[in-house]
């Protein structure tokens, strides 16, 4: 059976399309943030680290390209994570390669392991101000000096207090105070004033949806 038809079983024992869960746009988004990050210096012996890893869009190529175990991903949701492992046996990759944990709260100190890279693709997009604090200072504790947390966002282009609603494209808009959430640049860099993390706004990178990148930086 071919690793598709597998695929196929995999999401009918399940009950819901994992893939449209998460966003959809599987191959593409999947490719592109794995790209990306092999463009920023991503090498195969780094530790990495997945926020929000879904059912493994991204994962399934950061698992074959990083070294056993080395790729470590967390989510909310227990049962995007199973349909990952999914993805993973589909597509003969062995499952016992990735580490994978469910999580609510953000608490990457499970892993037991410092990271060089850590991502957040579509991730502070869906979340409130307070709750993107819980978890920069989760990554703050667990980054290795000089590694690297990208995160995805939705640009505001101020003025600040406009609070109406902005069209990021044909499928998405954007709000101040619900989800899917838009951001004003100048609160990540609020938002780091004090600890050990610099922001740097890397702005496009020709998402489809047009969310814009931010990279922390560990000191």
């Amino acid at each position: 059976m071919s690793w598709r038809g597998r695929l196929r079983q995999v999401v009918g024992r399940r009950g819901f399309d994992h893939r449209a869960v998460v966003g959809g746009l599987w191959d593409e988004m999947g490719e592109k943030q794995f790209e990306f990050l092999v463009e920023q210096g991503l090498r195969p012996d780094h530790h990495f680290l997945d926020v929000g890893c879904g059912s493994l869009r991204g994962g399934i190529h950061f698992v074959r390209y990083l070294q056993p175990g080395h790729y470590c991903g967390l989510d909310i949701q227990q049962r995007l994570i199973d349909a990952g492992r999914g993805e993973l046996e589909a597509a003969g990759v062995d499952p016992a390669s990735a580490r994978l944990i469910q999580d609510d709260a953000f608490r990457f100190g499970r892993f037991d392991q410092r990271f060089d890279y850590a991502l957040a693709q579509s991730v502070f997009t869906h979340m409130p101000l307070n709750t993107i604090m819980r978890c920069l200072a989760e990554i703050e504790r667990v980054m290795q000096p000089q590694g690297r947390f990208y995160a995805t966002f939705f640009e505001h282009p101020g003025p600040r207090l406009n609070s109406e609603p902005l069209r990021q494209s044909e499928t998405v808009t954007t709000h101040p105070d619900a989800d899917p959430f838009h951001y004003d640049p100048d609160v990540f860099r609020w938002a780091v004033e004090g600890s050990t993390l610099d922001v740097t706004v890397i702005g496009d990178w020709q998402h489809p949806r047009n969310q814009k990148m931010l990279v922390f930086t560990k000191r």
